[in-house]
């Protein structure tokens, strides 16, 4: 799984990729040029994962950002599948990550929603109370 350190990328490049994807129409690989510009600008490391590959446990652990050890533990509960190969070492699908991942963000995400809500009645009773 390839790392594209964007530490490594020089804006003249990330310019060159902006300027090809404002070529492209509205689509899925505008959209993916345009995320994958967006992140380089910020800084931020990308990783380029095709479909079809399968991601050792390390691999998936930092797509997901996750220790390792804790992705063993999401192997070994059965929330993400994966298979063995050799006698022990694991592969994890790359859509099965993503979808994960994906999951995991989700949960995320109504977590925050159902605490956000808890405050407001929170102060819906202390405005009963005054």
């Amino acid at each position: 799984m390839p790392k594209l350190d964007a530490s490594s990328v020089p804006t003249t490049e990330i310019t060159v990729l902006e300027d090809a994807f404002h070529q492209l129409p509205d689509g899925a690989l505008r959209t993916t040029l345009e995320n994958l510009s967006l992140a380089l600008r910020g800084g931020q490391d990308t990783f380029v994962v095709s479909e079809k590959e399968d991601l050792t446990p390390a691999e998936a652990a930092k797509l997901l950002g996750v220790s390792r050890t804790h992705l063993y533990k999401i192997l070994d509960s059965g929330a993400l599948a994966y298979y063995v190969v050799g006698s022990r070492d694991r592969r994890i699908a790359a859509p099965d990550v993503m979808a994960y991942r994906a999951r995991m963000l989700e949960m995320r995400k109504s977590h925050a929603e159902a605490a956000a809500h808890m405050d407001e009645l929170d102060d819906l009773a202390l405005d009963e109370f005054n």
